[in-house]
């Protein structure tokens, strides 16, 4: 938390720190020392308080069934240029206020091969868990990781506030924990994780080094760390079950939460637990001073992870256009089961940059020499012809949307993934503006040519944009399926200056 709170916050006064530095008596040292300090105070403050809010009162809060992306179902069969009868084509409508722009350029499924690791029973203990010392082994998603075993002990079942506030207190009393924290928080930096994924790193951790000890101390544990780390989390519990509540900086779908004080909290447990039993779970929390600086919300958008590699070779084909290379397919356990997020925070993310570059450049030089029409339709009918097409429902059983880099493994993909990565083709490859739009059950995109066409488009902040469907077989920029000529586009991103 110390690397990930402090970047944050230089990185988001970058541009003032000159004057800063430049101010009487004052030194970018000394302002990245007042950082450093409201870090530890906030860490101080919250962490030796804690027990007391966890010994006072706790709350029922309404809970709310998880939100859906859309609910219009997506086509079951591609549609393709012919499918529908000949119209004569009108307006598209305007769409929604502009969303934000992005920095310049720069068969069977096969489902990502990892174990499920789930605790064992659990067992009755007459003494509490030690870590012994030395170095402990666990795993992450299949990956073998490693951190120093720390000395700390945590009670084998809690039942009560009061036993959530003691274990909280005893956590808070021993300075290896403090350690613990610390080197968890290397672990991920040496993995670029995010915020989500280092929740997901302190519970591979937990539930393999206490795998007896009952699901309420082991969600303690994972409560008391991640609110070391910096985060908002907080700690529930029904009847014999705790959660964990946490908050996202972007919209959860298809996962239930409680709202509290106006925020959404969502809700997670224990991997024993049934995730359907949770709408009708009664859960309870302590009540936190309104003012309190509690923390923070975690970002889900990804950017960057550096796994050991596993090479995974992906080959696309169609008419002049071709791409080769290698994906580390340690990426893809990790991110099959990934929250769903607003379309919008796939295209943001980045997951693997030297994939990326890789295709950028491979295209660069097949599309180089055409004029721009020419080269926004080549890109446009590679991505219709590369990728078979399939709902997330009929290949994964669930709402499954790609990370640009997921296109590459998965044999067959649906209109939004076909779209995130059209987008950044047509942005990073060819310099093209465009955006990333959507329609009811359809996710699409639009392109702002150099030069006016004829076609299906639509006039947004002073600029016309063409529809330019990677997922509607046979069409060209300026084609809209008939279906949705009519509907108002909503724009979730745009690639553009």
């Amino acid at each position: 938390m110390k690397h990930r709170v402090i970047t944050s916050i230089l990185i988001a006064v970058a541009g003032t720190a000159s004057a800063v530095a430049q101010s009487p008596g004052g030194s970018f040292a000394e302002f990245r020392k007042g950082l450093l300090e409201d870090y530890n105070a906030y860490r101080k403050g919250v962490m030796e308080r804690y027990d007391q809010f966890l010994d006072g009162v706790w709350s029922d809060f309404q809970q709310f069934k998880g939100e859906e992306s859309s609910t219009v179902p997506k086509p079951d069969r591609v549609p393709r240029v012919g499918d529908f009868p000949e119209s004569k084509p009108e307006p598209v409508l305007l769409p929604d206020p502009t969303p934000a722009t992005p920095a310049a350029p720069v068969a069977t499924v096969p489902q990502p091969e990892v174990t499920p690791q789930q605790p064992a029973p659990q067992q009755p203990a007459s003494q509490p868990a030690r870590i012994p010392e030395g170095n402990f082994d666990f795993k992450f998603y299949d990956l073998p990781v490693t951190i120093p075993a720390i000395d700390i002990n945590i009670t084998d079942r809690l039942s009560s506030p009061r036993d959530f506030a003691s274990q909280w207190r005893n956590l808070n009393k021993n300075d290896d924990t403090k350690l613990l924290i610390d080197e968890i928080e290397k672990l991920a930096a040496s993995m670029s994780l995010n915020d989500y994924l280092k929740y997901e790193l302190v519970s591979a951790y937990v539930d393999s080094r206490f795998p007896s000890v009952h699901s309420t101390s082991r969600m303690a544990l994972k409560h008391y760390l991640l609110v070391g780390m910096g985060y908002d989390v907080r700690v529930g519990m029904s009847g014999n079950t705790a959660v964990l509540l946490i908050p996202f900086r972007q919209t959860v779908y298809a996962r239930t939460y409680m709202k509290v004080n106006g925020n959404k909290y969502y809700i997670f447990t224990d991997k024993s637990v049934n995730p359907q039993s949770i709408i009708n779970m009664r859960i309870s929390t302590c009540e936190l001073p309104q003012n309190a600086n509690t923390g923070s919300a975690m970002d889900l958008k990804i950017k960057g992870l550096n796994l050991p590699y596993k090479p995974h070779r992906y080959d696309l084909k169609f008419k002049d256009l071709t791409l080769s290379g290698e994906v580390n397919a340690n990426i893809f356990p990790i991110l099959y089961r990934y929250p769903q997020m607003p379309t919008a925070d796939f295209a943001r993310s980045t997951v693997l940059a030297d994939v990326r570059e890789d295709i950028v450049k491979q295209l660069k030089a097949q599309l180089q020499g055409k004029e721009e029409l020419e080269a926004v339709n080549s890109l446009l009918q590679f991505v219709q012809g590369a990728f078979e097409y399939a709902t997330d429902e009929a290949l994964h059983g669930f709402e499954k949307p790609y990370f640009l880099e997921e296109i590459l493994y998965y044999p067959k993909c649906d209109c939004e993934d076909r779209a995130i990565f059209y987008t950044y083709l047509l942005w990073n490859v060819l310099g093209v503006e465009n955006q990333l739009i959507n329609y009811p059950g359809h996710e699409s995109a639009s392109v702002k040519l150099s030069q006016p066409i004829k076609g299906d488009a639509y006039h947004h902040g002073g600029n016309t944009y063409y529809i330019s469907d990677p997922t509607y077989i046979g069409s060209v920029t300026g084609m809209c399926m008939p279906s949705y000529v009519r509907e108002k586009p909503g724009i979730d991103y745009t690639y553009g200056k």
